[in-house]
């Protein structure tokens, strides 16, 4: 790899970004050496720099014009985000004076409508795995949580045991930006007794720390997680596509038509801005535990006459 990719790659690593947002990263950069007649594998970073040094603002757009032949507005706004953040690599490392793309403008990207499932699709997507068995504990308690807290499923399966405060109703996320969820009490309802009965048997290691392990023992994997989902759903009888981030619109969703602020959506998703770059984000609006719980479908409002 281009050794000025590579160091910047490692940088992205160092600030925890996903692995998933890396590759994306990668690729666009390769897209934009390609443009340059600079191969990925070439080792030179004289040239490259010498390339990126003499490059206007009216070169950008050359290049941008180039990626509309190809991308819709929202794919070149990711485009443009990858090329702004490399170049502003390169200038705060003192490799070139100033970046070129400071002055790029986003394309307008109209967002679509979330697919979501209506509260009485999640309830019987989060009901169908039955109590009786080790397994059925594990899924429902995964379920719980991630409509509970809107939690993405690369947060979920990193969850570890310390990070739940089940007598206060929150979870510790760590991601991009570490930050404090709140759950809903049918969550906790079914964490205590998935953490009593089902959890530390199934183990490979007992020191293990990891909340949710998968059939090995170890760590439940992504795919492992998508195989659960897709199986209750068939179960749950739900015939609309189904994935966990369409869980994890519903869960804003639902909040959102029971009253609950945007702004706190974004609160409990970490949001900074709109393309979900994760911010360390305390919740610090004085009522919102409460208003939480009165508004989420699983909550202590929705749940008091069960």
């Amino acid at each position: 790899m281009q050794p000025l990719v590579l160091e910047f790659i490692e940088s992205l690593r160092n600030k925890k970004y996903s692995a998933n947002s890396i590759q994306s990263h990668r690729l666009d950069l390769r897209k934009f050496l390609k443009w340059l007649e600079i191969e990925e594998e070439d080792s030179d970073s004289h040239k490259l720099l010498a390339l990126i040094r003499k490059l206007s603002p009216e070169d950008i757009e050359n290049y941008l014009a180039f990626l509309r032949e190809s991308y819709k507005p929202r794919t070149l706004a990711r485009h443009i985000s990858t090329l702004r953040l490399f170049l502003d690599h390169l200038e705060l490392n003192g490799l070139i004076k100033t970046s070129p793309a400071h002055q790029i403008r986003f394309p307008e990207v109209i967002p679509e409508a979330p697919e979501i499932l209506s509260t009485e699709e999640v309830i019987a997507l989060i009901e169908a795995p039955s109590l009786d068995h080790y397994l059925g504990l594990r899924d429902r308690a995964m379920l719980e949580l991630l409509y509970s807290s809107g939690l993405k499923v690369t947060e979920l399966l990193g969850l570890d045991v310390d990070d739940l405060f089940l007598d206060l109703e929150f979870l510790k996320v760590r991601s991009k930006r570490e930050r404090m969820v709140p759950m809903t009490t049918k969550a906790v309802e079914v964490l205590r007794p998935y953490l009593d009965q089902a959890r530390t048997e199934r183990l490979l290691h007992p020191a293990d720390k990891c909340l949710f392990p998968g059939r090995n023992g170890t760590r439940m994997s992504r795919v492992g997680f998508w195989a659960m989902i897709k199986k209750h759903a068939l179960r749950a009888g739900i015939n609309s596509r189904i994935n966990p981030r369409i869980l994890r619109h519903s869960f804003a969703v639902h909040l959102l038509q029971n009253g609950i602020d945007l702004s706190d959506i974004r609160d409990l998703f970490g949001y900074v801005s709109l393309d979900a770059t994760l911010q360390y984000a305390h919740v610090n609006r004085p009522d919102f535990f409460e208003v939480y719980h009165e508004l989420h479908p699983r909550g202590q409002k929705h749940t008091e006459g069960d």
